[in-house]
């Protein structure tokens, strides 16, 4: 299943909001393979440098390495909550939960108050089905700060109880984000996956048939109600919608799977 992560933008978008100090972050400079080297083992680079190389290694995806630039950041200044915040972002993209967790709850202690932090915290319990994930959205949305994240820390709650088995309580969450927010798509998304799950998938391509239409370059949206025109015994449509699915996001490998499925039994 294709997974989107509109929420994990939406809260870098507000990064280190809530946070004691006001950083604008900046797209950090290129340094090269070799700089990076010497700045990894020179114990005399400056933290400017340092930071901003921990900041391309990021970019890069190369997490491991710029936990160990900012372990060496940490080292100086264990309390900074804006590198602690990116040391647990880093720790997420490696998926080592716990100590992402542990960074997360860190950062927000030693900021006070980190609006950015606290949403991703909510996020990780709500897809374990921790219920510290409603306590941190209640608060979240009682924060003005975090008033243009609404819909997303109202769909961590709906993943949160989808998690916990409350599919009902989850469907209520997905329909009060699309009466508010029409344009987030993963409350279409999740809320029409619900109906499938539930073999109702009429009304599930209906929900999917509507994202598109609130963006008709949704490739999901395609590939689902493409899912739901195969339970349909719609095979024709299935298959246009597919492809449709695959001319939006080419590494779609689940679309093209399922489409070489439907034409080899034709």
């Amino acid at each position: 299943m294709k997974q989107l992560y509109l929420l994990g933008a939406l809260l870098m978008l507000v990064g280190f909001w809530g946070c004691k100090e006001d950083k604008k972050e900046t797209a950090p400079p290129n340094i090269t393979p070799n700089q990076e080297t010497i700045i990894q083992d020179d114990p005399n680079i400056p933290d400017s440098v340092r930071e901003i190389n921990a900041l391309n290694l990021v970019e890069k995806g190369d997490y491991k390495n710029a936990i160990l630039q900012i372990d060496k950041l940490l080292a100086k200044d264990p309390l900074n909550p804006v590198w602690l915040y990116k040391k647990a972002e880093a720790l997420e993209q490696i998926e080592d939960t716990t100590q992402a967790i542990l960074h997360y709850q860190k950062a927000i202690e030693s900021a006070g108050k980190f609006t950015g932090a606290s949403a991703r915290l909510a996020t990780i319990y709500a897809e374990q089905g921790n219920q510290n994930a409603l306590e941190i959205c209640e608060d979240l949305l009682k924060d003005p700060i975090a008033f243009k994240i609404r819909s997303g820390i109202l769909y961590t709650k709906g993943i949160y109880f989808l998690r916990a088995g409350q599919p009902q309580k989850a469907l209520q969450i997905f329909d009060l984000i699309i009466r508010e927010d029409y344009t987030f798509l993963d409350a279409y998304l999740e809320k029409g996956i619900l109906y499938y799950d539930q073999k109702k998938y009429t009304e599930a391509r209906k929900v999917f048939e509507k994202s598109t239409s609130v963006k008709n370059s949704f490739a999901d949206g395609y590939y689902w109600t493409a899912r739901c025109d195969e339970m349909l015994n719609n095979k024709p449509e299935a298959i246009d919608n597919f492809k449709r699915a695959i001319v939006l996001d080419t590494g779609f490998i689940e679309a093209r799977e399922a489409l070489a499925r439907l034409q080899s039994n034709q």
